[in-house]
């Protein structure tokens, strides 16, 4: 679940940024939104989507491997204490 909530969040952030290209280009200058979503990218849009695509990925990724080590963590701490309990019903039981 957390992997693909973080795809989303990776694919909005690519999309986001592809839509500034869009929204920030001057009047005549428009790029072909057709270039982006047909099957033969040219070099220019291409290089657009990988560089979306690294930007993304520079600004999600940390988030995501904190978010696996706090599962980890989490994982950790709930065996451990599970071991200390299971001392403590034996140690007070008689």
């Amino acid at each position: 679940m957390v992997m693909h909530a973080f795809a989303m969040a990776q694919f909005a952030l690519m999309a986001s940024l592809i839509s500034l290209v869009f929204w920030m280009a001057p009047a005549g200058l428009v790029p072909d939104g057709n270039s982006l979503v047909e099957g033969a990218l040219q070099p220019s849009a291409l290089f657009v989507v990988t560089v979306t695509y690294a930007v993304a990925a520079l600004v999600v990724e940390p988030f995501y491997a904190a978010a696996g080590f706090a599962m980890y963590l989490s994982r950790r701490a709930d065996l451990e204490a599970w071991d200390i309990e299971q001392d403590l019903r034996r140690a007070f039981a008689a």
